[in-house]
């Protein structure tokens, strides 16, 4: 293969590593990759292969596929976790394989969600969408077909950064397929090398300055280019104005309610789990057992495309590990689209908030920086408890720790009735979240 442009011989080596469900095309994508026959079609174990790629060293490490019509079993899981150890810590790109010749539904991405889980590791970051069997695609462009499939991909390519390639089985077109590949994945580890720290603080400044200037689509460009890639994407019009494209992926009609994404936190026992169901309208989150890993729901809502991340709640008593509950409340924002408006929600029960539970919302919120704050509602959970008492006289008998929290998010809240789960709450609660 040609040289690739920029690429010398002294670059450090590249792992990339392969995800996919079963029958997508993983193994012969690998082998297209590598330029030989590396892997067989059948994979039942993870396995990882060396090559040369424009005199850059990489290991690609293929992995079983699961399944998202049945149980995937325990074994897949195993290898998933086994492919991780093959790439000598985390790999630099994490290709998510999906065949041109299926539709991409909320049960393969629960599918997809359930392994990440199994795996433990920052995912979206370093993720690119392989389109394989890209001879399929007959007289579409890729952009048409990403068009016309549903918002579970979207979202999915939403939460890669919008980063995907396609593939066919074509050996003239691979090579140019794969030399495009490898330009992105270059890109993108160029972007990851940044301190984490910054790329979220320049992204969040940004976000906020879409929402107090208006001007949306000129700033999440801007986005993309200081966060992502390094260079400015180009806007294109496709259909009489009507919609627009960031790298060719369709964005949405324009007029639509821009894009949300709720970050449930509190503590324990605090109702989080069943107010993201309460939002989604839908037994998204287990409520029946302790939450330890951030879980992911997405869906639209009231005419705003919603996700929401339900985090690990603390525990005053020592029932949760501090640790962990900070690292996973830490990496929630990198759960949330892109281009959506991140907004946490403090679940506060209507019950007892004492001086130990101020103290802990401090340290557990602190993780997120000091600007939190300014994107923080406190939504208070099991409004039936009040019994027709009004929520601003139950805080002002609550006293000074309640009221410290208040000051700090700009004494922006909420009330949710869970139980009865009435939908105008919901509906209330995002137009608040749409003006902040």
């Amino acid at each position: 293969m040609a040289a690739l442009h920029g690429t010398e011989p002294s670059l450090s080596p590249v792992v990339v590593l392969l995800l996919g469900e079963k029958q997508s095309g993983k193994s012969s994508a690998g082998n297209t990759i590598l330029g030989r026959k590396a892997f067989h079609k059948k994979t039942t174990c993870s396995s990882k292969e060396n090559g040369t790629i424009f005199g850059r060293q990489v290991t690609v490490v293929d992995t079983p596929g699961w399944l998202s019509h049945s149980a995937t079993p325990d074994r897949v899981s195993q290898e998933l976790r086994r492919g991780l150890v093959f790439c000598n810590g985390e790999p630099h790109a994490i290709l998510l394989v999906l065949p041109i010749t299926t539709t991409f539904s909320q049960e393969g991405w629960r599918a997809m969600e359930a392994q990440f889980r199994q795996l433990q590791i920052l995912i979206w970051q370093r993720a690119m969408i392989l389109f394989t069997h890209g001879d399929k695609l007959g007289g579409l462009s890729i952009q048409e077909h990403i068009e016309r499939q549903g918002q579970t991909l979207h979202w999915l390519l939403e939460r890669c950064g919008n980063r995907y390639q396609v593939m066919t089985n074509q050996p003239r077109a691979s090579e140019g397929q794969v030399t495009e590949l490898f330009e992105k994945i270059q890109k993108m580890i160029k972007a990851n090398e940044r301190p984490r720290e910054i790329q979220y603080r320049m992204y969040t400044q940004l976000r906020r300055d879409v929402s107090m200037k208006g001007r949306q689509e000129e700033l999440e460009m801007t986005v993309r280019h200081d966060v992502h890639d390094g260079r400015p994407r180009q806007m294109k019009q496709i259909s009489s104005g009507s919609t627009y494209m960031l790298r060719g992926f369709p964005a949405g009609p324009v007029g639509l309610k821009p894009a949300i994404g709720l970050i449930l936190l509190g503590r324990r026992k605090s109702g989080k789990s069943s107010a993201g169901n309460m939002i989604l309208d839908r037994e998204e989150f287990q409520t029946d057992i302790k939450t330890t890993r951030c879980s992911v729901g997405h869906g639209d809502v009231s005419r705003w495309s919603v996700t929401v991340v339900d985090t690990p709640g603390w525990s005053l008593f020592g029932l949760a590990n501090p640790e962990q509950v900070q690292r996973e409340i830490s990496q929630s924002p990198s759960l949330c689209p892109e281009r959506s408006k991140v907004t946490f929600l403090l679940a506060v029960p209507v019950d007892s908030f004492s001086k130990e539970d101020r103290k802990a919302v401090e340290r557990y919120l602190s993780v997120l920086g000091n600007n939190v704050w300014l994107n923080t509602v406190v939504l208070f959970t099991y409004g039936e408890e009040l019994r027709g008492k009004t929520i601003e006289k139950h805080i002002e008998e609550k006293g000074q720790s309640l009221q410290w929290v208040l000051d700090r998010c700009g004494h922006r809240h909420h009330v949710f009735h869970i139980k009865t789960g009435d939908k105008t709450e919901v509906t209330q609660l995002l137009e608040m979240v749409e003006q902040l």
